[in-house]
Parts: structure tokens; sequence; C-alpha cells
């Protein structure tokens, strides 16, 4: 009885084996190779018809009569592609078609009036801007369709100046206003360089 005590651990029953282990060495019997093949075979009867017949066929199809025909020489696209339309010309880029001459960097010299009717013999005075340009402005309201001219530092009678404009200018009397509260002479139109020449003449 003492001897058969050590015994016990070998006479044991062993466990079963892995799955894993049973199928690396159920892969070379007969009936695992007929599964493959039916999977194959089953595999087959879903592919294409023509990609079978494809590698069944001989070297030497298709035939002739069956080959298509050569690229043509000559082309046969549209009368359109042949004869493309002719390139477009566009205007310049300038605002107007015609080009404007560009403006002169030294005005032309003018004859000023005799000196009982230049300055400061007035009774207005007209400042030059601190690059010595005279303070004429020229802007455009209503999207562009009110064209507008803007006299800036003036002092003294502001009244005479605007009325010796329109008189110049030729204008109306209600297209010829002062602003009472920046005191600057805006008339009506574009008038820069007539504007301009008066008031060199005035040695302003």
């Amino acid at each position: 009885m003492a001897s058969a005590a050590p015994l016990m651990p070998f006479l044991r029953p062993l466990g079963l084996p892995r799955p894993s282990t049973v199928r690396h060495f159920l892969r070379f019997s007969s009936s695992t190779r007929c599964q493959v093949e039916a999977q194959v075979s089953r595999a087959a009867q879903h592919e294409d018809p023509n990609l079978i017949a494809s590698r069944k066929s001989s070297a030497s199809y298709p035939p002739e009569s069956m080959k298509s025909l050569p690229r043509p020489k000559e082309s046969r696209a549209s009368h359109r592609s042949r004869h493309p339309r002719a390139e477009r010309v566009y205007p310049t880029r300038h605002l107007v078609h015609t080009p404007t001459a560009p403006p002169k960097l030294t005005p032309e010299p003018v004859d000023p009036l005799p000196p009982t009717q230049c300055a400061p013999n007035l009774p207005y005075f007209v400042t030059r801007t601190p690059s010595n340009e005279l303070p004429i402005y020229t802007l455009r309201k209503r999207g562009g369709n009110l064209k507008m001219t803007r006299v800036k530092k003036i002092d003294g009678k502001v009244d005479t100046l605007r009325d010796e404009l329109r008189g110049v200018l030729g204008l109306q009397e209600k297209d010829c206003q002062v602003n009472p509260v920046t005191r600057h002479v805006v008339l009506k139109g574009h008038h820069k360089p007539e504007i301009e020449k008066f008031l060199r003449e005035r040695m302003f």
C-alpha cells in the first residue's frame, strides 16, 4: 500500500489536446483535403464564366475575323474640334476703351492777374496743404453717379469765393454751396483743373 501512493499521479487520465493541435495534424488527412476541394469547386461555380473560358482558350483565340480594326490615321473628330474658335480680343483694362493721358507732375504755367486782384489783397485766402498742393478734392456719391468737387482750408469770406467760382464755371446757385460747419465750398461736377487754374492766377 505504501508503494501505490506515488504511482497515483501517473495513473490520472490526460486532458484533451488543444483544438489548434488537432487542426495541425488533421490538415494532412484525406477528409480535410476533400473539404478544401469542395470549397474550391463551390467558389468556382460563382466565378465569372467568361473568365473561366478565357483561361481555357487556345493561344490562337480570337480569330482574325473578331479582331478590332486598326486606329484610323485621319482624325474623325467633329468639325468644332478640328476648327477651333478664333481667339477673343478683349478691350483694355482702362476705365474707358481709349487710353487716358498720364497726369503731369509739374502744372502748366499761368499768367498771374494784377496785384490788386491777387492774394493777399482779396477778402478770402486759401491755404495750401503740407505737401504744397491746393486743397481741391474730387469725390463721388450715390454709387458714382453724383460727381462733386470740394475746396477746403478757406479763410475770410467764403461766400465771395463761392460766387466767383460759380461765375467762372457757369454753375447755378443750387450747384455751388457752402457748408456752414466746415466752411468748405462744394460744387456739383468735377472741376479741379479749372479751380486750380483760378486759384493759381490769384497767387494762391
